[in-house]
């Protein structure tokens, strides 16, 4: 072979590698901007249109800058146009906002969920909608989906019988998949966005409510109970035994509804951020003797023996008001739920840099489905207290709340047959 042959040969080769080369390096670069794209756009519009932009300015594909996206509607089976860029007419935009399933090319592809190439919308017979003014063009009609699933199509136009690149329909359908999926993704992210938005009004409007019918029941309950007390005392004239039973239920009922509504206003104000803590340096010993004190009338009708076992703890930050209620119903539920003749052990000490707080009871326990429901709101176990006791069922769940805003923790432990620990701890910072 003439050496200027093989050189001109061995020269077409270089060159036909480089050109696929270059080639393949756009590709890769188009489709890692398209995915960086599908990353970090603020929303399913911007992300779209961003797209779109990014691969009419891929040389390869030779397409106008005049692209669209229809997003499907599976239970009206129709597309509905969702965002184009360039410039389309206004008759287009009007009668294209909706095109059933089967209907032209995008609505052919959106039911094939395959990709279809065409290339003159006037002899092409499946582009059945026409419009005044329209102008020959070609189609890449690409099916975007997700774990199979057609979303919906991208269009793109490009010139009648333009030279297809070789590459075009493998390189389209994986950028439709990252697009389908991404969509998907979206979607979901938009929703949470949603409910939780709604979650978040509908919290706000339970909280008015709660604070506006607690303070509105408070006064009315309060006379009844003062009224009910008076009366079963004889303060108001002799009552005999049955009206002073009828006059203690009456006082009891009362009494639990008074718990009931402090409770919710509790609930109400620390949910809407109402609530402010006044923390100061003290010893959470006091709190805790103080407590036990008040705690050893209730214990003595069931014959509970409250054991202190105090450590050597240093003063910490607190709020005295929140960290009594919270060892007031501690103390209050370890009775509640222990047997006659039992120990109730409050124990203070140190964990790290943190003090803590925990009540031990020899009670029925807490099964592990029960103690998945513990420090949430209205919630009751199915083990009942042994002397007939109520409860509201918000006590745990307000001590979780004042806890967290100490920047505290708090827990349980607890095996049936075994009896319960409940616990908290409170930084020592």
């Amino acid at each position: 072979m003439d050496p200027v042959n093989k050189i001109e040969k061995s020269t077409d080769k270089i060159e036909s590698a480089e050109e696929e080369i270059r080639q393949r390096t756009e590709e890769y670069r188009v489709l890692h901007e398209v995915a960086k794209i599908l990353h970090n756009a603020e929303g399913i519009q911007e992300m779209l249109e961003t797209v779109m932009i990014t691969l009419t300015r891929f040389r390869e594909l030779e397409v106008e800058c005049k692209a669209g996206i229809f997003l499907a509607d599976e239970e009206q089976r129709v597309l509905r146009l969702f965002s184009t860029i360039g410039e389309f007419s206004d008759e287009f935009l009007e009668k294209e906002k909706e095109i059933p399933y089967g209907n032209c090319l995008c609505g052919r592809a959106v039911v094939s969920g395959e990709m279809i190439i065409s290339n003159n919308c006037f002899s092409d017979s499946r582009h059945e909608n026409r419009f005044e003014g329209m102008t020959a063009h070609g189609h890449y009609i690409v099916p975007l989906k997700s774990s199979g699933k057609t979303l919906g199509v991208l269009f793109l136009y490009t010139d009648e019988n333009p030279p297809w690149y070789c590459r075009s329909q493998e390189i389209l359908l994986s950028i439709g998949g990252l697009i389908g999926d991404a969509i998907v993704s979206r979607q979901r992210e938009e929703d949470i966005k949603r409910k939780n938005e709604e979650l978040k009004s509908l919290n706000e409007m339970k909280n008015k409510f709660l604070g506006i019918a607690s303070h509105d029941l408070r006064n009315p309950l309060y006379l009844i109970r003062s009224f009910s007390e008076v009366m079963k005392e004889g303060s108001v004239g002799d009552v005999n035994s049955r009206q002073k039973e009828l006059l203690g239920k009456i006082f009891n009922a009362s009494d639990f509804m008074k718990n009931l509504l402090e409770n919710l206003l509790d609930v109400s104000k620390i949910e809407s951020g109402k609530i402010e803590l006044e923390k100061k340096v003290q010893d959470l010993n006091t709190t805790a003797r103080q407590q036990i004190e008040l705690s050893e009338l209730f214990a003595s009708k069931k014959n509970i023996s409250l054991i202190p076992k105090l450590g050597d703890i240093p003063p910490i930050s607190f709020d005295s008001s929140a960290i009594t209620q919270v060892v007031g119903n501690f103390l209050t539920n370890a009775i509640k739920f222990s047997p006659p003749e039992t120990k109730v052990v409050v124990t203070t000490e140190m964990e790290g840099n943190n003090v803590r707080f925990s009540v031990k009871d020899q009670g029925p326990g807490i099964s592990e489905e029960d103690q998945k429901l513990l420090f949430k709101e209205f919630q009751t176990l199915s083990a009942r207290p042994t002397g007939g006791e109520k409860s509201t069922g918000l006590g745990l769940a307000i001590a979780k709340k004042l806890i967290q805003l100490h920047g505290g923790s708090i827990g349980a432990s607890s095996k049936l047959d075994e009896g319960s620990t409940f616990f908290f701890t409170l930084p020592m910072d």
